[in-house]
């Protein structure tokens, strides 16, 4: 009897933590790019206790030299292991998510006339609750027209799919659109949420320059320029212009 159940309680730890490694390692890819390589050693650090959860079963039918070592060390390794990576997790998930709480004040912060960038990978949702919290006119250049639903809102859909819409690769239309928005509305906000699709269509240099143009524009007639952005799509030294450019907010 204490011999079963010390198998099934073995075999049970074994195969709990096999279905971890291999729920973890099939997903990995889903992860951004920031994520995948903590991912990836957690589902090393699972594979580690998972085989030395395997030597404490095999140990009970054939004699394995060095078992305890074995049991030892895995335990020691893998738990560590995961550890170090749920603690890396959260510090990553706090840099990108928790400091985004504060993006509602973010009206409170920032100065009308100027210009801002928010590097986020919570992008949609970080729109939303920064839309929210503004009271004047607000010209926003989105992919996702129907997710917001604010009446003070004058959105412009970004699409090749659609003649309502603007195309991506049309930048000196919605330079145009945002200048006379401007100028019809003081103290008007313009809102670009989907920048990397715009890359996707004219690159980066492009881009930057159309937003510099903007950014520009919009000061002389006192209004504000709002860019999110996700850096884990965007490489350094494009992250890096946009911060040098636009005040991060």
């Amino acid at each position: 009897m204490v011999g079963a159940i010390v198998l099934f309680y073995r075999l049970f730890l074994f195969l709990m933590i096999l279905f971890l490694t291999i729920f973890i390692s099939i997903r990995i890819m889903k992860y951004p790019k920031n994520l995948r390589k903590l991912m990836l050693l957690a589902a090393i650090f699972s594979g580690i206790g998972a085989f030395g959860r395997l030597i404490d079963v095999l140990v009970l039918f054939v004699p394995i030299p060095f078992a305890y070592e074995i049991h030892l060390i895995t335990h020691v390794v893998s738990i560590g292991g995961v550890i170090w990576v749920f603690i890396s997790l959260m510090l990553n998930l706090e840099r990108y998510y928790i400091p985004l709480t504060s993006i509602s004040h973010a009206e409170e912060k920032r100065k009308p006339g100027a210009s801002y960038v928010v590097l986020s990978s919570n992008t949609l949702q970080d729109v939303v609750e920064f839309l929210q919290n503004i009271d004047g006119p607000v010209l926003l250049f989105t992919r996702y027209p129907n997710l917001y639903g604010n009446e003070n809102i004058k959105k412009i859909w970004i699409t090749t799919a659609d003649s309502k819409g603007v195309s991506p690769t049309a930048l000196h239309v919605l330079q145009d659109i945002a200048i006379r928005f401007a100028s019809e509305n003081n103290g008007a906000t313009i809102v670009v949420d989907c920048l990397e699709y715009l890359i996707l269509y004219n690159g980066f240099k492009s881009v930057f320059k159309f937003l510099v143009t903007l950014k520009d524009h919009l000061m002389t007639r006192g209004a504000t320029l709002i860019i999110f952005a996700d850096p884990t799509a965007l490489e350094k030294s494009q992250v890096a212009l946009l911060k040098r450019e636009f005040n991060p907010l």
